[in-house]
């Protein structure tokens, strides 16, 4: 599709910056922001919430709780979202019998299913 403007169309005139919403943005600042500023869920960072989260997965399998199994996967989930590892669980025992393991959690997330 092209435009009166200079012959181009309009993907060429974004790729080249000058579309009508390219020229009303010129001069304004741009404001950036770091990484946890978009998302400010709970995240995995201790052994209290690998804990809890285990006792999430007991719920569905049965699975032997404590300290050790808290630490390996408090590890393992540092900094991922503390809700999408719950979510991420819930998946996984809905697609599999297996008991879920840090990489199930982890592909699950990275996949989409656990947003």
């Amino acid at each position: 599709m092209n435009s009166e403007h200079d012959g181009k169309t309009h993907a060429e005139r974004a790729a080249l910056a000058c579309t009508a919403g390219d020229q009303a943005r010129l001069g304004q600042s741009v404001t950036l922001t770091g990484s946890e500023a978009a998302d400010r869920r709970p995240r995995v960072a201790s052994q209290k919430e690998a804990f809890e989260l285990l006792a999430w997965a007991a719920a569905f399998d049965g699975r032997e709780r404590g300290p050790y199994e808290a630490a390996a996967w408090a590890e393992a989930l540092h900094g991922r979202p503390c809700e999408a590892v719950k979510d991420a669980i819930t998946e996984h025992y809905r697609r599999s019998r297996y008991p879920v393991m840090p990489a199930n959690v982890i592909e699950i997330i990275e996949e989409g299913a656990a947003l």
